[in-house]
């Protein structure tokens, strides 16, 4: 297990949150059509030109880094978590694509001036401390070429904390394990998430996952993005008072758009470039 770059709070909020497979279980594997759609959005943002190499930071299953590898590019993903990495290993193989996974800190990483393209998804990006995130970025820099291009997916500072509500769940098809969530919110840290305590009612065995981000102002991250090397080269979202998602057939490009970002917007997806 690689170590991580702090041990405060933060760092073992994110490492309990991924622990083990529970957190697939309450978050939910996207379909095959979504990671699709969330693929030919990377290809068409990205500019990804044929053979292009690619990494997928915070892989999780890999089901990314497996639809890019199966369009003919050539992937690394990466994560911290080998259980994980064990899983998407498998279906790589069983898909029949050939995918380099690392187990590694994604704030200690090593890469140098290898990819084309970097891409970091599913609200990652935060979740570390202010420290870490920024050694993030910088070493998405170093592992990209001059001139090649990073996708980052980040919660919008003004859309998350006004959906954090309080609630229960089951595990669709499994009566015994319960889902309990409660929203968190560290204004003066800009910390914002919700904790879910997952309990196995069969057998009484509780784990405590906690989803919580620094959320910064679109200022704050391109100023870290430049102090990383990098430059701002657009922001897209979701909002769909400005994107098509009534029309939207799965499997399509996921239709995010720089006029889909606004204050009503879920996503906020940054794209840079070294």
């Amino acid at each position: 297990m690689a170590e991580s770059i702090t041990t405060n709070d933060e760092a073992r909020g994110w490492q309990q949150l991924f622990a083990n497979m529970l957190f697939w279980e309450f978050d939910g594997i996207p379909s095959s059509g979504n990671i699709r759609s969330a693929v030919g959005f990377m290809e068409r943002a990205l500019d990804l030109a044929r053979g292009a190499r690619v990494l997928d930071l915070a892989c999780g299953l890999g089901y990314h880094a497996i639809e890019l590898a199966r369009r003919g590019y050539e992937v690394t993903a990466l994560d911290w978590s080998e259980q994980y990495l064990g899983v998407a290993r498998t279906d790589a193989q069983e898909a029949g694509v050939t995918v380099h996974f690392v187990q590694r800190d994604m704030a200690r990483m090593t890469l140098e001036d290898e990819f084309d393209a970097v891409v970091l998804w599913r609200n990652t990006f935060g979740m570390m401390c202010d420290d870490a995130n920024a050694a993030v970025l910088r070493g998405m820099r170093r592992a990209l070429r001059q001139g090649g291009r990073a996708l980052i997916d980040t919660q919008n500072y003004t859309g998350l904390p006004e959906r954090l509500e309080r609630g229960w769940s089951f595990k669709e098809g499994n009566e015994n394990l319960l889902f309990l969530t409660e929203g968190t919110k560290d204004v003066r840290r800009g910390r914002f998430g919700f904790d879910v305590l997952a309990v196995d009612l069969a057998t009484g065995k509780r784990h405590r996952m906690p989803y919580s981000w620094r959320l910064y102002l679109l200022p704050e991250l391109e100023k870290l993005v430049t102090d990383a090397g990098m430059r701002l080269l657009g922001v897209y979202g979701d909002d769909p008072a400005h994107v098509d998602w009534k029309s939207w057939r799965r499997g399509e490009p996921d239709p995010y758009s720089p006029e889909g970002f606004t204050d009503k917007a879920a996503k906020r997806i940054l794209l840079c470039e070294a």
